[in-house]
């Protein structure tokens, strides 16, 4: 029978008395936990009325704006979009992606807030909020796209299908006080207005 014990603290490996089995916690290269127990996050919200058509590019729809005490590892960023009228034969895709911001927090539209999966945990997120028109952005630095997608030019009643990025072993890391918003790349299709609807996932260490 082996003993397996820790060279760092001297303490033996503990069996689950339960499962009679070993347990284990994973860790990314950086030594961050993937799938730690607190301090785990979401947020979702939604256009509060149809986005309008031909909406230009570099419009900010959803802007989250981390405080400044603590560091955020977003686990999953989802986006799901929805026609309301549909696009033109021929007419030409948008594309929208997720962003990196700082130096600022936008403005207007509807406020978000953050729901702890455990609620002995607050966050540290200082602002959430979007937009059917456009987030007012003034004094806002804008960082690389994270992920970017097309806007479809639907021609039928069909939803797009969800946009779902699910990032647990290497999550993006917003640091204290940067951001991540959904802002358009591309101009929208013209005649086509849509709805969208996000979820974000994250932890705080």
């Amino acid at each position: 029978m082996a003993s397996i014990k820790s060279g760092a603290s001297g303490q033996g490996l503990i069996v689950d008395a339960d499962s009679k089995a070993a347990r284990v916690t994973p860790y990314t290269t950086l030594g961050n936990e993937v799938y730690p127990a607190a301090n785990q996050f979401i947020v979702a919200g939604n256009a509060a009325a149809v986005v309008a058509a031909s909406l230009a590019a570099d419009t900010t729809l959803m802007s989250m704006r981390n405080g400044s005490s603590k560091s955020l590892y977003i686990t999953r960023l989802k986006l799901y979009l929805a026609v309301a009228t549909i696009g033109a034969n021929g007419g030409v895709p948008g594309s929208i992606g997720w962003m990196r911001f700082s130096t600022a927090t936008p403005t207007g539209g509807t406020a978000r807030y953050p729901a702890a999966k455990n609620l002995k945990y607050f966050s540290t997120v200082s602002d959430v909020r979007d937009s059917n028109a456009a987030l007012t952005v003034t004094s806002v630095v804008f960082g690389g796209v994270l992920a970017q997608t097309v806007i479809p030019n639907m021609t039928g009643g069909a939803p797009s299908p969800a946009w779902d990025i699910p990032m647990f072993e290497d999550p993006i890391i917003i640091p204290a006080d940067g951001g991540i918003c959904l802002r358009t790349i591309v101009g929208c299709p013209g005649t086509q207005t849509w709805l969208y609807s996000y979820v974000i996932e994250w932890y705080e260490i």
